[in-house]
């Protein structure tokens, strides 16, 4: 509607079209508002769901990874005690991978500073930093086991292999029986993880609503180290 219009019918004192245009104003007024509103409503929600489904990918790349991981290591675990039975000195079993030792990077700092915070549900957004968080602990375990792997198992890939043994070749020596012992709980670790990223997945279709949890029995088990006696 043009102004000139509108004082147009004020100085002719026609107050019903004074009325009528004051109505098309607000409605003009209002109906931009909400198109403008409903435009940024609809490009947060085209944002969250690109979001969404990058948290989705990543969850089931990790899984794909872990399990690709347990596949080499059920067939070398084999291989290993079928040599040991054969009366053979394999050297232990270990793992190492190509690139970093540690998984990407947590994202729940910039989604928990951006606004795509408020449309996932409260609880949901929690247990998926608390699985990026415990999945970046179990990758600093990794990178300890890694150090062991590289400073006392590679060197001696080189000599003979009893150097991996006790004298009476009848075991492991205790370090590499150990750090065999931690790639096995490193597995369990994992395999808890992948049981959580599932979970995650399958709630990441309906981000906003609320459902089940999905964070597993974490630090379950705590070892605070066993005493002997013995003869005084």
């Amino acid at each position: 509607m043009r102004p000139s219009r509108l004082y147009e019918h004020l100085r002719q004192h026609n107050w019903f079209a004074v009325a009528i245009d004051f109505v098309i104003v607000v409605l003009g007024v209002y109906v931009a508002v909400w198109a403008g509103s409903h435009q940024a409503a609809r490009e947060q929600e085209r944002r969250t769901a690109k979001v969404v489904t990058a948290l989705r990918q990543d969850l089931r790349d990790s899984i794909a990874v872990v399990e690709k991981f347990n596949q080499a290591l059920d067939s070398a675990l084999k291989a290993f005690n079928v040599a040991r039975e054969r009366g053979e000195m394999p050297p232990p079993v270990f793992l190492r991978v190509s690139g970093s030792d540690t998984p990407p990077r947590s994202p729940c700092v910039g989604m928990l500073q951006g606004e795509i915070a408020a449309l996932i549900d409260p609880a949901l957004l929690w247990e998926i930093c608390f699985y990026y968080d415990e999945r970046d602990g179990v990758g600093q375990k990794f990178v300890r086991y890694s150090v062991f792997t590289e400073n006392e198992i590679l060197p001696r890939l080189k000599g003979d292999a009893r150097a991996f043994y006790t004298e009476d070749r009848a075991r492991l020596a205790p370090a590499f029986e150990a750090h065999v012992d931690r790639l096995q709980e490193w597995r369990r670790d994992v395999a808890t993880l992948n049981q959580w990223a599932r979970c995650l997945d399958d709630r990441l279709r309906e981000p906003s609503q609320a459902g089940p949890s999905c964070r597993p029995a974490v630090g379950g088990t705590i070892d605070v180290g066993r005493q002997t006696s013995g003869p005084r």
